[in-house]
């Protein structure tokens, strides 16, 4: 028997004035009790004995981004009955009305309540959460599409009455929020608009590997060796064993690869997205000791630029689809709130740097440009930057020296000031890469078919390289670098059998997303960040 999928969601923009919105219409929630019907099966179905059964489900109560489609897309008139719920945000009482303004985080607007009475809200605070019953009032000339005329409503949950609500309507800076607000930052506009970004970015990079045929892979994140040979690594130990609890010593992943390869050689091109653990002592606004990375190995390439252009294409792709899809306007909007906020409170310098809604403008611009991001090669690079500090173009605290690693300065200075936009730095000396990348041909091994991809203002944001598939040359390599042979026999015994051409690379996602909404330090662009002294809740 043959089976088709149920109906994907359409998508339709919907436009009021000054007011866009997405809005995905989903088929009623349904489960199928024999078979769907398909193309070419309609008639052989239609004509059997046995009817098809639909149970309907329960739906969830609406959130207030998909009551405004539901108003805009279907035209509800005026007067109609609806029922919200939301967090209470603003409270203004005049002399006939009082305006309560609530949010519920599944999008940045907020949905105006309006009380004939304005005793009715005596007894509400900020932070209050509500059920409504009242009735649509639409509002076709202004920026929000409608207001509810309150009818009745109930509080869900209350808040103190002898604190203050940690929230005001007021700026506050990243760092405020991160260091004395952890756990309800999230109700800011900040933070809350973040994090759905994340979560879109997320739906758009997994949507871009299943059109390119990808299997997505979930490898372990406790693994018995270092992929990347730098010993940074927190050690996984019970409290309540004497011995190894798995017989040898475990470590958190540093890198899913070496698991993703295994599964590659099976599956031809899988990814992966999972967290990441570093034990790096580093409090820059780079690092984190947790992270989430994403990860794809495609089997068959032989060439570097068979990886670069699928970054190139992936972040294209997830780019111009956040962008049509309203995500970068929401993300717009927000940052020229909080600006014109923090210039009316008076605010002075945050302890991050901010980052305008220019350039942010500036930074998805270079990513989209019409043509293909720069390829460099490491050597060029490094006698790029040697030629520009020699001109007085360029003043670096560290020279740039052949056989060194790039500083961040390096690294933004060629995203930044030669390629303006994204640029892939390629062929690094072996002596800087870990053990697995494959030598360049006809370099005699003193370079490898690796890439760094840099971007302005930041540097690095994604490492890939071609793999080394020969298990001679490989054992060799790991002997060489003085690893311990044993604790990888595994993965080198992956090319014994019909091993394949293959490679692949790595992105931090928080780096991404910084980048992408324009917030200086990673730890803002996560629910919960890690580093080295800071494990708070």
């Amino acid at each position: 028997m043959t089976l088709c999928a149920p109906p994907r969601p359409i998508v339709s923009r919907i436009r009021s004035t000054r007011f866009v919105l997405y809005r995905r219409q989903f088929p009623a929630v349904t489960v199928w009790d024999g078979p769907p019907f398909c193309k070419g099966q309609s008639e052989r179905h239609s004509s059997s004995k046995s009817p098809i059964a639909l149970l309907k489900l329960t739906p969830l109560p609406q959130t207030l981004k998909q009551k405004a489609a539901e108003v805009v897309h279907s035209d509800l008139p005026s007067g109609t009955a609806v029922t919200v719920n939301g967090w209470i945000r603003t409270i203004r009482k005049h002399k006939k009305y009082a305006f309560v303004n609530i949010t519920d985080g599944s999008y940045d607007k907020v949905l105006q309540l309006v009380f004939a009475d304005p005793e009715q809200v005596n007894d509400l605070r900020v932070g209050v959460s509500l059920e409504v019953n009242g009735t649509i009032q639409r509002r076709d000339n202004l920026t929000d599409p409608y207001e509810i005329l309150v009818d009745n409503y109930d509080v869900i949950g209350g808040v103190p009455e002898d604190e203050p609500y940690p929230l005001q309507n007021k700026y506050l800076s990243q760092d405020y929020l991160r260091r004395e607000l952890p756990t309800i930052r999230f109700r800011s506009l900040s933070s809350g608009v973040t994090m759905r970004f994340r979560s879109r970015a997320v739906s758009e990079v997994s949507r871009y590997f299943e059109e390119n045929e990808f299997i997505q892979a979930h490898p372990p994140l406790i693994t018995s060796s270092d992929c990347e040979g730098a010993g940074e690594v927190f050690s996984v130990v019970s409290e309540s064993s004497v011995t190894p609890f798995f017989g040898k010593k475990g470590y958190l992943t540093v890198s899913t690869q070496l698991h993703l390869e295994a599964l590659m050689m099976g599956l031809s091109r899988v990814w992966t997205l999972t967290p990441a653990f570093r034990a790096e002592k580093s409090i820059t606004s780079r690092h984190l000791s947790e992270f989430w990375m994403l990860e794809a190995e495609v089997a068959f390439v032989n060439r570097l630029e068979h990886i670069m252009s699928l970054v190139e294409g992936l972040l294209r792709t997830t780019l111009r689809r956040l962008k049509e899809s309203g995500e970068l306007h929401s993300v717009l909007s927000v940052k020229t709130f909080l600006e014109k906020q923090k210039l009316q409170d008076g605010e002075g310098e945050d302890k991050d740097q901010e980052i305008t809604h220019a350039q942010v403008l500036q930074r998805w611009d270079g990513m989209l440009q019409d043509s293909p991001w720069k390829r460099i090669t490491y050597k060029h690079a490094v006698d790029v930057l040697q030629q520009a500090e020699r001109e007085g173009k360029a003043r670096f605290e560290t020279s740039a020296e052949y056989g060194d690693n790039l500083k961040s300065e390096h690294e933004k200075w060629l995203a930044s000031q030669y390629a303006h936009g994204p640029i892939f730095v390629t062929q690094y000396p072996s002596q800087l890469k870990p053990f697995y990348m494959l030598p360049t041909p006809g370099s005699n091994g003193e370079t490898v078919e690796c890439f760094d991809m840099l971007v302005p203002d930041l540097g690095e944001i994604v490492g890939g390289s071609l793999r080394e598939y020969d298990y001679k040359r490989l054992k060799a390599t790991i002997e060489r670098v003085g690893m311990d042979s044993s604790e990888l026999e595994w993965y080198a015994d992956l090319r014994k059998w019909g091993s394949v051409p293959h490679g692949g690379f790595g992105m931090g996602l928080e780096r991404l997303i910084s980048y992408l909404v324009g917030i200086y330090n990673i730890r803002d662009v996560i629910a919960f960040p890690r580093w080295v002294d800071h494990c708070v809740c």
